[in-house]
């Protein structure tokens, strides 16, 4: 005989429904700032215009709120008020049952009928009846368990928050609204004073209307959720009167599958399946997960542009944009997976169609946003091209199947769980800390990319290395995987990923906490340890920054004896022999350069440098100390060019021409620079 399997409660686990409705905050708030911001840039406004601004965008949603809740409370009348004394001592007693943290004002509404709803400000929770149901507290049987229901799953509400929730998705929703309208406003002005063309206008109008319906959908998900823990609650007293109140309103229209999305509530049919097998709450449509993707490929594009100060070259910018958005949006996979492992019927396939789903909206969101500062135009998002889609697909598997080995792991030894705080302890750190380096990871790469895809067809770009390559993708890959590759975050979160698959899962216990403790610091001394150690390959070239102190007409015979005395600043002809140069001590060198490359320049051949984060603020640091001054670069001591510095140079790379006759010559050098 079979042992029965353990039920476990849905609200044992974390809900990735907040999550979710975090991502789409996310996403609404930043195209709010966004466009705040250029509302206030056209009035050559300070922050004070762009308060207001911002205060303008996000009026509207709190209006909304508070106007329909007058409105709904203006229609009814304080149930203490209407002389029902004996439904109104039925009410109470059940409040007093339920103790929600806050004090309940309870109301009739006479044109409400059979039904009931929760309204009013969150601090000042309102409950209205309909007649017909309070009417029910009188009678005998199902009935009176039918009421009793009802008013259990309302007051569910009321301590649950939900108020806050309501409230918060009716101004993102409405935020949403007015962002749009404004952006529409501006294209059709555009369209107008013939700057802009229909087609672009219509093209436009198609990508707002899909983010304004990817917000209804991601918030009547998230109300459909809130119902469902509702009943949950509720049904801790007793779940025939909730089933009875639920198969009463159930008509052909709340069984249509194709208004299923666009709901506020869970249709009858869905509600009593959870009711009966609370554990199909468990395993959420795949469906959230696009929209989660969605969200968070709209927020990724946004938040960049808005971090983005005019320079296509921040490096730190994908980073920052990568863990911010990457982390929650991890968590909310993780939450996705996490709960469905402790289903029933588990689809052992689950993790590889959520990597699908979070890939797919992550692409498709990507290419909705309108905002961008780069280039004045559109952003291209995510590249879709084969390479790029499968290095995605590829991480997003490898997390999303992490993520389940670590839930499905804990359930061998926790069927029931019942140690799930236990479990998030040491899971979501892990899940935080490989999902934020993914993100920067994948992020940098697409971001680079972009640009790339972007600068390449404009004139002046169309000469540099990386245009003139005919494989990009995998050039800025190298570079992404050198700048990432022996970091410290990079080793400490695959010593991470290895420990959590390798310890079993029955010794992640609570007596192990010391030891747990004990490990993340070996793990942190490891990563330290290796990241720390020179990584620069033995045979680089010497390359150095030395700072021209005097310059004298050089004689033939300058140019021939030795002009190295280490008692003496360093001396140096220029490549025509016609200058002596005498130098300064080195200022930068080869370990601040982080890449070199050879390219043809107007006037000849040219070595392009890119210099490392360190490498970048003393570049930055040096040209502006020697604004008017020549500065000389030397390889193994020979001078190869001396330019005068007009300006402070923050690029991050720099161009130096040298007495180069070939583009093979400047490449030698520039390869001995690499080590290569």
């Amino acid at each position: 005989m079979t042992e029965p399997k353990p039920q476990v409660s849905p609200r044992a686990l974390p809900s990735e429904m907040i999550l979710l409705l975090l991502l789409l905050a996310v996403t609404v708030l930043l195209n709010v700032l966004f466009v705040a911001n250029w509302l206030s840039g056209l009035e050559r406004g300070g922050a004070g215009t762009f308060l207001q601004k911002l205060q303008m965008l996000l009026t509207p949603g709190l209006a909304v709120y508070g106007i329909y809740a007058a409105i709904r409370i203006r229609r009814s009348t304080r149930l203490s008020e209407t002389g029902l004394r004996e439904a109104d001592k039925a009410v109470a007693d059940l409040v007093l049952e339920v103790n929600p943290p806050r004090r309940v004002d309870v109301r009739l509404g006479k044109r409400l009928g059979g039904r009931a709803y929760v309204t009013g400000p969150p601090r000042k929770p309102i409950i209205v009846l309909g007649p017909e149901l309070l009417a029910l507290h009188a009678m005998p049987g199902q009935r009176k368990a039918v009421f009793d229901a009802v008013v259990r799953h309302e007051l569910a509400h009321v301590h649950a928050g939900d108020l806050w929730w309501y409230q918060l998705a009716t101004v993102l929703r409405m935020a949403n609204l007015s962002t749009a309208f404004f952006a529409l406003l501006v294209l059709w002005l555009d369209v107008l004073l013939d700057r802009g063309d229909i087609t672009s206008f219509l093209v436009s109008t198609l990508r707002l209307a899909a983010l304004t319906l990817l917000t209804e959908l991601i918030a009547r998900a998230f109300l459909r959720a809130r119902e469902h823990a509702a009943d949950q609650h509720a049904a801790e007293f007793g779940v025939e009167g909730l089933l009875a109140a639920v198969q009463a309103h159930q008509t052909e229209q709340t069984r249509s599958v194709v208004r299923t999305w666009l709901r506020r509530h869970p249709g009858a049919d869905e509600r009593s399946q959870a009711l009966t097998n609370p554990m199909r709450l468990l395993a959420s449509p795949i469906g959230q997960v696009l929209l989660g993707g969605a969200a968070a490929g709209a927020a990724f594009v946004t938040l960049q542009d808005l971090l983005l100060s005019g320079s296509t070259d921040d490096r730190a910018t994908p980073i920052i944009t990568g863990v911010v958005i990457g982390i929650p949006l991890t968590l909310f996979a993780a939450f996705y997976l996490w709960r469905a492992s402790w289903q029933e019927d588990r689809n052992r396939l689950r993790p590889l169609l959520t990597a699908a789903a979070l890939l797919a909206g992550l692409v498709i969101g990507s290419h909705l946003p309108l905002y961008t500062r780069i280039f004045d135009q559109a952003p291209i998002g995510i590249p879709i091209a084969p390479s790029v889609l499968l290095v995605f697909a590829l991480g997003t598997s490898g997390l999303c199947w992490w993520l389940d080995a670590l839930s499905t792991s804990w359930r061998k030894s926790d069927p029931s769980a019942s140690r799930m705080p236990v479990f998030l302890r040491f899971a979501v750190p892990s899940a935080c800390l490989a999902g934020g380096w993914l993100f920067a990871v994948l992020w940098t790469w697409s971001a680079r990319l972009r640009g790339v895809h972007l600068a390449c067809p404009l004139e002046e770009a169309k000469s540099t290395p990386i245009c003139q390559s005919s494989t990009p993708q995998s050039d800025i890959a190298l570079k992404v995987a050198a700048d990432f590759g022996f970091t410290f975050w990079s080793i400490l979160t695959l010593l991470v990923i290895a420990a959590t698959l390798v310890v079993p899962h029955h010794l992640r216990t609570r007596t192990l906490r010391p030891a747990a403790f004990a490990s993340a610091a070996v793990l942190v001394v490891l990563a330290a340890l290796w990241t720390t150690r020179s990584t620069a390959p033995l045979n680089r070239a010497r390359a150095e920054f030395r700072p021209v102190l005097e310059t004298a007409t050089a004689d033939a015979s300058d140019c021939t004896k030795p002009l190295t005395d280490n008692t003496l600043p360093l001396v140096r002809c220029s490549a025509d022999g016609s200058e002596r140069l005498t130098l300064g001590p080195a200022a930068m060198s080869t370990v601040d350069i982080a890449d070199a490359a050879a390219e043809q320049t107007t006037t000849g051949y040219a070595i392009r440098l890119e210099f490392t984060a360190e490498g970048r603020q003393r570049w930055t640091d040096l040209t502006r100390t020697n604004v008017g001054k020549r500065l000389a670069f030397l390889v193994d001591g020979e001078l190869l060019s001396a330019p005068e510095i007009r300006q402070p140079l923050t690029g991050g790379t720099a161009q130096l021409p040298g007495p180069f006759t070939s583009l093979d010559q400047a490449r030698k050098v520039a390869d001995a620079i690499q080590g290569n």
